[in-house]
């Protein structure tokens, strides 16, 4: 199994999608829509975050999802309260060099989100979901076949065989997010499965 792999499984989906897009302003740029896929190979995955969309604020927009191309700046309200909620929980957490979420990356934590754009020109982008449900609901499946790991949804898809922890919306349920006690809760998972998460 291997991204190759997947694409080559999905590469009808990939297309009818890309059809879609290919006349619409959206985030990220074409080009950086399946960036993931380039930081984190799926041998090397321990944890998959599953987030809602890319951000509204095309200057916040980076090739991974959570992440952004800004880095002496605020990060977005979502990961600054993704941020508080793991200072507040793991002890030995610290704060990233830089939002593009390097670290994370490199230990195996593959960020994305159900919807792997959204449209600029429409504020309740909802035919999204449609156009990337099957997409995001394929990778999660191929993934969680390959080998076990621990699945942190942000947004609800399709029963896996993964080890899953249902994660609160850091914006519109922060009061449940900031009690979930989310994180701790993966990593004790991935230790449950032989291996340990480094937030």
């Amino acid at each position: 199994m291997s991204w190759d792999d997947f694409f080559i499984k999905n590469s009808k989906l990939v297309l009818h999608i890309y059809n879609q897009l290919r006349n619409s302003y959206c985030t990220p740029p074409l080009e950086d829509v399946f960036g993931i896929f380039k930081y984190v190979q799926l041998q090397d995955i321990k944890v998959v975050m599953v987030g809602d969309m890319p951000y509204k604020n095309t200057r916040d927009i980076s090739d991974i999802a959570f992440g952004t191309k800004i880095s002496n700046n605020k990060p977005p309200l979502l990961l600054e309260r993704i941020y508080t909620n793991l200072e507040n929980t793991v002890t030995s957490f610290q704060r990233p060099l830089n939002h593009h979420l390097d670290r994370w990356l490199n230990n195996g934590i593959f960020l994305c989100n159900f919807c792997f754009t959204r449209t600029i020109a429409d504020p309740l982008p909802y035919h999204y979901y449609l156009l990337w449900e099957s997409f995001i609901n394929n990778l999660v499946q191929y993934i969680s076949n390959d080998h076990p790991l621990v699945l942190m949804l942000f947004k609800s898809i399709n029963e896996t065989k993964s080890s899953v922890v249902e994660v609160p919306h850091p914006i519109y349920e922060y009061n449940e997010f900031k009690k979930s006690n989310c994180f701790c809760k993966a990593r004790e998972l991935a230790c449950e499965l032989g291996f340990t998460i480094t937030w």
